[in-house]
Formats: C-alpha cells, structure tokens, sequence
C-alpha cells in the first residue's frame, strides 16, 4: 500500500509540477512572435523547444530529488527519517501516512493519462520505424553528407528523417515535378533539418510534452514546428542564393502533396507547415540571419545541471513536496 500511495503521490507531483510551470512559460510563447526575433527564426526554434522542455525537465527534477531519500532509505543508503515528521503526508515508499481521497484521485488520474499518451507516442514511432523501412527497401541510396534515398512511386515525399541515423527521403515523382534549382532548394532545406536534428528535438518535444496538459503541449510544439521551419527556409535561401526559389518549390510542393495522401506525417515535410506565411517572409526579401541549432546542447547542459543541483538539495526539496500535498490535498 505505501510503494502505491508512493507512485501516485510522485504522480500528482509531476501532474502538478508539468502544469504549473507551463502556466508560467505560455506568456512568453508569445514574445517569440515579436519583433525582435522575426529575423533571427533559428533562435525563436531553440527558445521554443526549450519553453516546451522546461516543464518535463523541472518536473522530472524535482520529483527524483523528492522521491531520492525514500528511495535511498529502501536501499539501505539513507535512514529512514519519517518518525520526524508525523504531522503531514509522507512521500516514502517504505511506509505512508495515508492517501488522501482527491490526492489519489488526481494521481490516478495522471498517472493513467501520462501511459495513455506514452503508449499512444510509442506506437507512432513503431509505425513510423515500420513505414521508413518499408520506403527505403524500395528506394535507392544516393552517397552524401546526408544520404538521399531516392522512392519510386506515387507518394509525394519530401522529407528529413533519422534521429541517429540522418537521411532524406525524396519520391522519384516529387524530384520529377520539380526544376533542378528547386529541388535543390528543397533538398537544402532538408539538409538544414538535419544538421538542426529536428527529427530527435520533435521527439524529445513531444516526449516533454507528456509531462503537461495536452494543451499545452501542442502548443509548444507548434511554435517550434513554425520557427524550425523558418529557420530551414532562411538556411535553403542561403544555399541556393534565391529566396523566391524556395518558395517557388514550396507552392509546388505542397500543391503536389494536397493531390495524394502524406505517409509520414511525423517527419519534417518540405511544404507542410505554415505555408503562407513562409512563402511571405520569403518573398519579402528580409535578410534573415542564419544560425546554428543549440536547443539539444542547452536543453541537456541545463537539465543535467538541474538534476545535480536539485540532489544536492534532496532532502530539502523532500520536505518541501511533502508540505506542498499536504496543503493542497
């Protein structure tokens, strides 16, 4: 009863923890639309993927260096300091002070919310392991940098994919339908993807997302969908030295794509997201700047930093949990 009571207090921490700090970092989603950052979409992509991060990551944080003296007492590395405090709830896998009615409740409640999207996302990614597989048996492998692998068929594909492994997807069609300098702007557009790894920073999103409501979570994900894409569009206008041919070749990708059905809906698409308003900053010919991708490497620094600190602080932050369930519950 008390490794229960434990679970679904830790549960209702992170619940409440995700979905406070979100109340906290929305109102700055909208200052990345200001302004300031219209020419710099490669920042407004990393400060919207670490607003989407923060949540999970402070969540996560605090409820591990919570959860560490119990735990630590169960191993036999700390003693067991609850006789101190019996006057409020304990956060202790070894022993409870009782479930409160609403306090499971709302921990049940998150906890089999969190599994469901867990279980949904996880069977996404199967799937999508599944159709890229199938797609590139029958596709050929063009040698580069970032290999091309070139699908024969109706599909119209046009994509960067591979957390690890990075590679880009083009239909046969697709490269067909396009002239050689838009498909080179397509092309460099997938590249800068890549070299972003916005493959794994979506799904690392989309994993931080778990931890907050789904409200917000979409929302996140689609600020730094927007921008990533932006900042690929600048880094392709760079390349091929012409931002109306980029998008020229978004127009006809994206009308190609309306006119058969889109299998990889997960993956970065030339020509899906916020199109009109891409082809707009493209064609105003504001100089944008292009710069390198360093959400991934700021995220993990200040979630590794976060952790450390917050384990140094364990026991306080263990009584600050405890008192903060008590008073709510």
């Amino acid at each position: 009863m008390a490794a229960l009571a434990f679970l679904l207090e830790c549960a209702a921490t992170a619940a409440f923890l995700g979905t406070a700090l979100s109340l906290l970092t929305w109102p700055l989603l909208a200052a990345l639309r200001g302004p300031a950052l219209r020419r710099i979409p490669a920042l407004r992509a990393d400060l919207a993927f670490v607003l989407g991060t923060l949540p999970a990551v402070g969540a996560l944080a605090v409820v591990s260096a919570a959860a560490a003296p119990s735990l630590g007492a169960a191993l036999g590395l700390w003693s067991d300091h609850c006789a101190s405090h019996g006057h409020h709830l304990h956060l202790c896998i070894l022993h409870s002070a009782g479930m409160r009615p609403v306090q499971a409740s709302v921990g049940a409640f998150a906890l089999a919310l969190f599994l469901f999207r867990a279980g949904w996302l996880a069977r996404r990614v199967v799937e999508m392991r599944e159709r890229l597989a199938a797609l590139e048996e029958l596709g050929t492998r063009r040698p580069g940098h970032f290999p091309i692998i070139a699908v024969p068929g109706a599909p119209q594909l046009c994509h960067a994919v591979g957390h690890v492994h990075r590679r880009i997807l083009v239909s046969e069609s697709l490269a067909e339908a396009l002239s050689a300098l838009e498909l080179s702007g397509a092309l460099a557009h997938e590249e800068a993807h890549l070299r972003r790894r916005d493959p794994l920073a979506g799904l690392l999103l989309a994993v931080a997302g778990l931890f907050t409501a789904p409200f917000f979570a979409r929302a996140f994900l689609s600020a730094w969908r927007t921008a990533a894409e932006e900042a690929c569009d600048t880094d392709a206008a760079c390349a091929v030295g012409d931002g109306s041919l980029v998008a020229s070749a978004l127009v006809r990708v994206a009308t190609l794509q309306r006119q058969a059905a889109h299998t990889l809906e997960a993956a970065p698409a030339f020509g899906a997201i916020a199109l009109e308003q891409r082809v707009r900053l493209l064609l105003e010919g504001e100089r944008r700047v292009a710069t390198s991708a360093r959400a991934l490497l700021a995220v993990g620094s200040v979630g590794a930093v976060g952790l450390l600190l917050a384990l140094q602080h364990a026991s306080f932050l263990h009584h600050a949990v405890e008192t903060l369930l008590h008073q709510l519950f």
